[in-house]
C-alpha cells in the first residue's frame, strides 16, 4: 500500500510588488537605461531688460547585463517503467518551480545583502538608512515615512511618494499585523508639556501595503528576521530597483528532448526515449538581469537597534 505525498507549497512571488519590471531585452548584450535630471526647477523672476537664465539637464544611466539560468533532469527508462504512481508526471512543474524560485531570490538580492538592506545602496551616505537601525515599531515606521517624504530631486523640489510598501520577512509577520490592525497610537505631543502623550487614530498605516518576502532571511544570513524596508510604488515614478527579462523568457521556459528511437517496422517509439541511453530528458531555461536605480525611493533598517 503506497501513495505519493504532496510537496511543500510554493512561496508566492511577491517581489513584483516592490521591484519594477522593465520591457523585455532583445539579446544578451548589456542594456543601458538613461535618466535625465534638472531643467524642471522653479523659474526666475525677470526684471526689465534682463536676459533669461539658462538651466541645464544632466544625463546618467544604469546598466543591466542579463544572464541565462537553467536546470535539467534525466530519467532512466527503468525508472519510468517502474513508476506506477506517476511520480515523474510532475517533473515539468518541479522544474518550473525551481525557475520561479531562482528569479525570486535574485530579485530580493537586489535590495538586500547578507546582513540586511543592501549596504552600498541603502546607506548613511545615500540618506536612506535609518539612524541606529531601529526595529520595526510605530515610531520607527513614522520616522521612515518622514524620511521618504522628505527627499527632494536634483533641483531641490519635493518628490511625490505614492503607494508605500512595507517590505519585511516572515520574522516580522506578527509585528506588521499588529501595526496594521492597531486602532489607536499613543504619541508624544509635539510642542506640548514634557511627557504629554496624545492618543490618535492609527493614520500612519493608511495607504501602506505590507509585503512579506520569504526570501529575505534566505538572502540575509544575519538580521534576516529583523530587516525591513519602506519603499515607494515601483510602477509610479522612478523605482528603487528594476528587473528585465530576455524577450521570450519572461517566465521559465520548459523543454523536453524529442525521442529519436524508431521501430524497425516504422514510427517513433516515445516510450524508450533516447536511442543510446533510453532516457527522457527535461530542462528549464530563463534569462534576466536586474539593477538598483533610485536610492530616494526607499529607506531601510537592519532592525538591530545598533
Amino acid at each position: 500500500d503506497r501513495m505519493m505525498l504532496q510537496r511543500f507549497a510554493e512561496a508566492p512571488q511577491v517581489w513584483r510588488q516592490y521591484i519594477s519590471v522593465g520591457r523585455p531585452l532583445r539579446d544578451f548584450r548589456t542594456a543601458r537605461m538613461i535618466q535625465t535630471d534638472g531643467g524642471d526647477g522653479q523659474w526666475d523672476e525677470i526684471t526689465e531688460e534682463e536676459a533669461l537664465q539658462y538651466t541645464s539637464i544632466s544625463e546618467s544611466g544604469h546598466t543591466i547585463s542579463p544572464a541565462l539560468y537553467g536546470k535539467a533532469i534525466r530519467l532512466s527508462w527503468r525508472l519510468l517503467v517502474n513508476d506506477d504512481l506517476d511520480a515523474f508526471a510532475e517533473i515539468p512543474a518541479v522544474l518550473g518551480r525551481g525557475g520561479r524560485r531562482t528569479i525570486a531570490k535574485y530579485a530580493t538580492g537586489l535590495l538586500f545583502d547578507s546582513s540586511g538592506p543592501d549596504a552600498t545602496f541603502i546607506s548613511a551616505g545615500n540618506g536612506n538608512l535609518l539612524t541606529g537601525n531601529p526595529d520595526l515599531a510605530i515610531d520607527s515606521l513614522a520616522t521612515a515615512i518622514q524620511t521618504l517624504a522628505g527627499f527632494t530631486d536634483s533641483e531641490g523640489e519635493p518628490i511625490v511618494i505614492e503607494g508605500m510598501r512595507l517590505v519585511h520577512g516572515p520574522g516580522l509577520r506578527v509585528t506588521v499585523q499588529n501595526l496594521l490592525n492597531q486602532l489607536t497610537v499613543d504619541l508624544t505631543a509635539a510642542g506640548g508639556v514634557s511627557g504629554q502623550v496624545v492618543r490618535v487614530n492609527n493614520w500612519i498605516v493608511q495607504g501602506l501595503t505590507a509585503v512579506e518576502d520569504p526570501y529575505i532571511p534566505i538572502v540575509c544570513t544575519s538580521n534576516g528576521a529583523t530587516s525591513w524596508l519602506l519603499i515607494s510604488d515601483p510602477n509610479s515614478g522612478r523605482p528603487a530597483a528594476r528587473m528585465r527579462f530576455l524577450q521570450g523568457f519572461e517566465q521559465p521556459n520548459l523543454y523536453m528532448k524529442a525521442p529519436n528511437t524508431m521501430r524497425v517496422a516504422g514510427g517513433l517509439d516515445e516510450s524508450v526515449g533516447d536511442f543510446n541511453s533510453m532516457a527522457q530528458e527535461y530542462k528549464g531555461l530563463v534569462a534576466f538581469g536586474g539593477t538598483t536605480i533610485e536610492p530616494k525611493a526607499v529607506v531601510g533598517s537592519k532592525g538591530t537597534n545598533s
